[in-house]
């Protein structure tokens, strides 16, 4: 298949550099680049200090933060050759960009760039306010693009052949369906997961719907209904995955307001942040 056909022709990892943090989102977009022989947009991000206005403490604090961005700068370049060299030896073509910015900037211009690839891969944010927690919103809402949360409790995901679809019947669930079977044409199972109890499912469009769809396309499907019995959906989802050793969840995010989910909680935090298997999600 030429790569102009290929569903899956070039990717984006979008990294958030920490100190002593390694990056399972690299891993997993190299192994996919690899297997479709596709082009990787490697972009980390380290965020940029500014000195703080105060006439007393400026002239204390500046060589503190001009220390600070040095060592960022630092750090990234060598971050940034250390990928470039695994590229290398992966055999992937690619491109490594690091970008130092302030915090209320990198998120933005790391989703600019891509937009112009097929899938982004992230890391799983640690908390929902963190920066790679903005960087997923920002990547969900104005990417135009799914994203693959890579997490590390699983093996690199580069090749999913069995999947499961939390299915709530909503527009992003549809849409997290349909990236899903175009990014990866080799998936041969879906299990559409109906989780009754956490919001009322009555006039959204049945899992038989989707199922039935799924099965023109030649993809064999099961349509399974779980009690949330009192347990989270997200814990629900990962937990089935986790026990059909399934090798993708695949979900739309946020089925409650934006707003609800990130003060309050919701399955798309959860699992963006907890999930023991890889999540393909769309908006």
């Amino acid at each position: 298949m030429s790569r102009r056909n290929s569903p899956l022709s070039s990717l984006s990892c979008i990294v958030r550099l920490m100190d002593d943090v390694p990056s399972v989102a690299i891993e997993e977009s190299i192994a996919l680049a690899a297997r479709r022989e596709a082009h990787l947009l490697v972009t980390l991000i380290a965020a940029k200090a500014s000195v703080p206005f105060s006439p007393i403490g400026t002239g204390y604090v500046a060589p503190m933060v001009t220390a600070f961005n040095d060592q960022a700068k630092k750090a990234g370049e060598s971050q940034a050759d250390a990928t470039r060299e695994k590229l290398r030896k992966a055999g992937v073509n690619g491109t490594v960009r690091l970008i130092i910015d302030h915090v209320d900037r990198v998120a933005e211009e790391a989703v600019r760039l891509a937009r112009a690839t097929d899938l982004i891969v992230l890391d799983q944010p640690s908390a929902a306010l963190d920066t790679k927690g903005l960087i997923l919103e920002e990547a969900l809402f104005h990417s135009g693009r799914p994203v693959l949360v890579a997490t590390p409790k699983k093996p690199v995901m580069a090749q999913p052949k069995r999947i499961v679809i939390g299915w709530d019947g909503s527009a992003h669930a549809a849409r997290a369906v349909g990236d899903a079977l175009a990014l990866f044409p080799e998936i041969e199972f879906a299990e559409i997961v109906v989780v009754n109890g956490e919001k009322d499912l009555s006039n959204a469009l049945p899992g038989a719907d989707i199922a039935q769809h799924l099965a023109h396309k030649g993809v064999t499907t099961t349509l399974t209904e779980l009690s949330a019995k009192g347990a989270s959906v997200g814990a629900v989802l990962d937990g089935h995955a986790m026990r059909t050793n399934s090798d993708l969840i695949v979900m739309g995010g946020f089925g409650h307001s934006r707003l609800r989910e990130f003060l309050f909680g919701g399955v798309t935090v959860e699992l963006t942040e907890n999930a023991s298997v890889p999540l393909l999600v769309a908006y």
